[in-house]
């Protein structure tokens, strides 16, 4: 009995490997590279006959254009309104880009978010629709840490991996660690790559490949870096923000992943706003100003933007990825949370606590008029009509 099928629709420009990618199955090419829109329906229509020759038991529509795209997968459901279409997009994809309204037919349609570190993953994906039976895709959680001229406060940064990589040998097992360095001008990136061993040490866990793994951001990004870049570059589905200088306690981290892993919130904040140690009459001060004026920019239910613990499920990851600048900076929590706002997804804040640590990059007054500078161009920015999808 043949094993079936699978049908690729695509132009090649994204030069995904699916022979080799996708070698279990016999694959079929099917391309459009270079044809003129008026031929274009006609063309697909007659190779999607053609395609009907064979068991055809996935169909993998890869295109630039959206229009080209949504042709192709319209033109498969007339054919076979009940077949299974697996969508591939770019990480950073286009707002409003939502296809499931504008495809007929009643039958699975998936989309991918395709990055080229980790290829294997398209497989994955491919095995999951086809055989929705064997769970062969587990959660899988990154925790993304930023440092910047940690090297002398390193002890905290130790402290917090041997922590969090123990947590993650018990619990955890499919989690990775990965550290943004925001372009530090000190020993930080060498240090930690010295102490790599110490993760190892501290856990049983099996070293896997991006099991701990130290990224670089090519300029300083004030924080904002590490939200983009960890969200485009990293693959998971969960990616868990958090401070690297020990300033919060595993449970609380393990509570926050358990709201997550519940499925129904999008994403989960900490607030340090009632729990906070250690922190100075100025702080709360200015604290409490921030919390009022940013009031309006924050889903229902958040109060607090700031606090460097979040945990973001990547099924929304495309829809936030559009609205975040590197030119933020440390407004970049705030724009997260507006992003949220706009797009209506489901925000649950959970108090924690929080330790506030010596050394501090964090400059009160100059990061404050940036930050209202931002907010004020975040405002101005979102009040804009929304950018077309094309």
């Amino acid at each position: 009995m043949s094993q079936g099928h699978i049908a690729v629709f695509t132009d090649h420009s994204r030069h995904i490997p699916y022979e080799s990618l996708i070698s279990y199955y016999p694959v079929l090419f099917y391309t459009q590279p270079g044809r003129c829109p008026a031929s274009f329906e006609q063309i697909a229509s007659t190779e999607i006959q053609e395609a009907e020759e064979h068991e055809i038991l996935l169909y993998v529509v890869d295109y630039k254009t959206r229009e080209e795209e949504l042709a192709i997968a319209n033109q498969i459901r007339a054919v076979r309104p009940r077949s299974k279409i697996l969508l591939i997009k770019e990480a950073i994809r286009l707002k409003g880009d939502f296809p499931y309204h504008t495809v007929q037919g009643d039958g699975m349609l998936r989309l991918f978010s395709y990055r080229p570190a980790y290829p294997n993953e398209l497989f994955a994906e491919i095995q999951h629709i086809i055989h929705p039976e064997y769970p062969i895709l587990k959660d899988t959680i990154a925790f993304i840490l930023p440092i910047f001229n940690e090297e002398k406060r390193f002890n905290y940064v130790k402290d917090f991996l041997e922590s969090l990589a123990t947590f993650i040998s018990e619990d955890y097992i499919h989690a990775s660690i990965n550290f943004f360095d925001d372009a530090s001008s000190d020993r930080s990136k060498a240090l930690l790559q010295e102490y790599r061993s110490i993760v190892m040490e501290a856990t049983d866990t099996l070293f896997t490949v991006g099991y701990l793994e130290v990224h670089q951001v090519e300029q300083n990004t004030r924080k904002a870096g590490l939200f983009i870049e960890g969200m485009k570059n990293v693959s998971s589905d969960y990616y868990v923000f958090v401070d690297a200088d020990n300033s919060f306690r595993i449970e609380d981290i393990a509570r926050l992943l358990t709201i997550a892993q519940e499925g129904y919130y999008d994403i989960v904040v900490g607030t340090k706003d009632l729990t906070i140690e250690d922190r100075g009459a100025v702080r709360r001060f200015m604290s409490f100003g921030k919390r009022n004026l940013t009031r309006f920019f924050l889903p229902k239910g958040v109060t607090d933007s700031q606090t460097g613990l979040k945990i973001i499920n990547r099924r929304v990851v495309h829809r936030l990825l559009p609205y975040l600048h590197v030119e933020s900076g440390l407004a970049i929590d705030l724009e997260l949370m507006y992003a949220a706002k706009k797009e209506r997804l489901r925000v649950y804040q959970q108090p924690v606590t929080c330790i506030e640590r010596e050394g501090s990059h964090v400059n009160l007054v100059k990061d404050s008029v940036a930050f209202l500078k931002t907010m004020v161009s975040l405002y101005q920015r979102h009040r804009k009509e929304e950018v077309p999808v094309k």
